[in-house]
């Protein structure tokens, strides 16, 4: 998939266009590139404010004039990541089968994990250190596992679930979402060497993960046509 965001970039590429902004938009910028490219090249364990202000070209005393401490630099690095996944993400696949749409969503989070991996590798460490973060991504994969759920009901016509029922589909989605997150995470952030040996292609990685996807949603393999309508 082309022109898949690579956020540490994205970041400096707003410094750059940031010249005419006020002063201390441009220093908030600054700081958010230069600590995204030290989790890139360092991890999380590893960043400190000093590697952060020395890449930045500032004072130390700079950084705690936006930041408190190294961890909320971090997480803010992780709010811009989070922003730039949901903005980029692809849209409309309504009209696409269902097949199609969950193929593509995949192939944009293949390739996206595959771009950032370096600067993802940090966040089991910064997790640790901030578990309300682990409530932050709890709800953000809820909220992903309702609009799914709207459309899975969609495609199918049905005007109303059960309270039961709602509660059985929400659960399948969810625990799908987690064997997804768990898989783009052995692909690219921490691959065992077994796994990578299988691995052939960003491409065939998106179509098994959405074989599963279908054959846990649906019960069934998806129909060969459904593929190519």
């Amino acid at each position: 998939m082309e022109n898949v965001v690579y956020v540490p970039g994205m970041l400096e590429q707003r410094v750059r266009l940031a010249q005419n902004k006020p002063k201390r938009t441009r220093t908030r910028l600054m700081l958010l590139a230069a600590t995204a490219a030290e989790l890139e090249q360092s991890g999380y364990e590893a960043l400190t404010i000093n590697n952060i202000v020395a890449r930045a070209g500032l004072a130390r005393g700079t950084f705690y004039l936006y930041f408190p401490n190294r961890a909320e630099a971090a997480i803010a690095v992780r709010r811009s990541f989070m922003a730039l996944l949901r903005k980029t993400r692809p849209r409309g696949g309504a009209k696409l089968s269902a097949w199609q749409a969950i193929y593509r969503m995949n192939q944009f989070y293949v390739s996206f994990y595959a771009r950032n991996a370096r600067l993802l590798a940090g966040n089991g460490a910064l997790f640790h250190e901030r578990p309300e973060l682990l409530l932050n991504r709890d709800q953000v994969n809820h909220r992903w596992a309702r609009i799914l759920l709207r459309d899975m009901v969609r495609r199918e016509g049905i005007n109303r679930l059960s309270p039961e029922e709602e509660k059985r589909r929400l659960l399948s989605l969810r625990l799908v979402i987690i064997m997804a997150d768990e898989a783009l995470r052995n692909a690219f952030i921490d691959p065992p060497p077994y796994l990578s040996q299988v691995i052939t292609s960003h491409e065939d990685l998106a179509d098994v993960l959405t074989t599963l996807w279908y054959r846990c949603l649906y019960g069934k393999d998806p129909d060969p046509a459904e593929k190519t309508a």
